[in-house]
């Protein structure tokens, strides 16, 4: 009886999808003792994978088409009823780096900070926000 080459074999080994973490959606380039760090603060101050989805909508808005420069698309976000810039993302992301412990912390912040430098790069200061709002607040908000 043929054998089956070991290429064909691998070909036919039942693969599991993405994400690999049993299930639950992992930011990328972080350590395992991060990530578990960044479980512990959901279940105290969100819920489970809320670090990724903020993740995911933040990432989403810096690389989102358009311009150079990027406003906010007032046709999906409401001023009267959702923040600009992606909502609550950014914060809810801030919210969990405050919560971790500092090596966590600045792990996540570095897988973050090139996506700050690109939202930076592509949006305007505000010459009019408040000094007290945070720092993604502080970008123009219409053309």
């Amino acid at each position: 009886m043929p054998r089956k080459a070991p290429a064909q074999v691998r070909r036919d080994l039942h693969r599991t999808p993405y994400p690999p973490q049993g299930g639950r959606a992992v930011i990328p380039r972080l350590s395992g003792k991060a990530l578990a760090g960044i479980a512990r603060v959901e279940r105290r101050l969100y819920e489970p994978g809320a670090a990724h989805a903020a993740w995911l909508g933040w990432r989403d808005l810096v690389h989102g088409p358009g311009p150079r420069i990027a406003y906010p698309d007032f046709t999906t976000h409401y001023p009267c009823c959702e923040p600009p810039w992606g909502g609550d993302h950014r914060q809810v992301l801030e919210d969990i780096c405050r919560a971790l412990p500092p090596g966590a912390a600045r792990r996540l912040r570095a897988v973050l900070a090139p996506l700050d430098e690109r939202f930076l790069a592509r949006t305007l200061p505000d010459p009019y926000a408040a000094p007290r709002d945070p720092w993604w607040r502080r970008r123009l908000e219409s053309p």
